[in-house]
């Protein structure tokens, strides 16, 4: 046996082994409150025909976004409400689950889209506020620095 097919052999096999790997992987995914999809192993037939059979990865998540649609207009150098942005009521973010990996705000026209990432957390700072779809009612909100807020037009 030449050692190319000795050696395709041997993917085969180590290929076969990691299946175990990816399902104890889905698993601890899976007890942090992810959604997981794992995807199909497929092993070529012959070493020629790896490419045909060359995998996307072994695992994917579901990222929660939350989305917002302000009635405001704002541009990537235009955010009409100072230098704080408002990312979420407090209780909201504090029960959910899994956290949001991003918070998208559209523009009211729809020519922009502020993002907050959820990797932005620790400069996330609590502000009590009216809110303003109720009458008298004012809760706890997340905000966060402008610095951590990616605006990006959209064409």
């Amino acid at each position: 046996m030449s050692s190319e097919s000795e050696n395709f052999e041997r993917f085969r096999k180590h290929l076969a082994e990691s299946e175990h790997g990816v399902q104890f992987a889905a698993q601890y995914l899976l007890s942090l409150g992810h959604d997981v999809l794992i995807k199909a192993t497929h092993c070529a037939p012959s070493r020629d025909q790896w490419k045909e059979f060359a995998d996307d990865g072994d695992l994917y998540i579901q990222q929660r976004i939350e989305v917002k649609h302000l009635s405001a207009t704002f541009g990537k150098d235009h955010w009409p409400f100072g230098s704080k942005f408002l990312v979420c009521a407090k209780h909201s973010y504090d029960r959910s689950k899994p956290k949001p990996f991003a918070y998208l705000y559209f523009s009211s026209d729809k020519k922009c889209v502020a993002s907050v990432m959820g990797t932005t957390r620790e400069h996330w700072y609590v502000e009590q506020r009216n809110d303003k779809r109720y009458e008298n009612y004012s809760q706890d909100f997340y905000l966060c620095p402008l610095e951590y807020v990616k605006f990006t037009e959209i064409s």
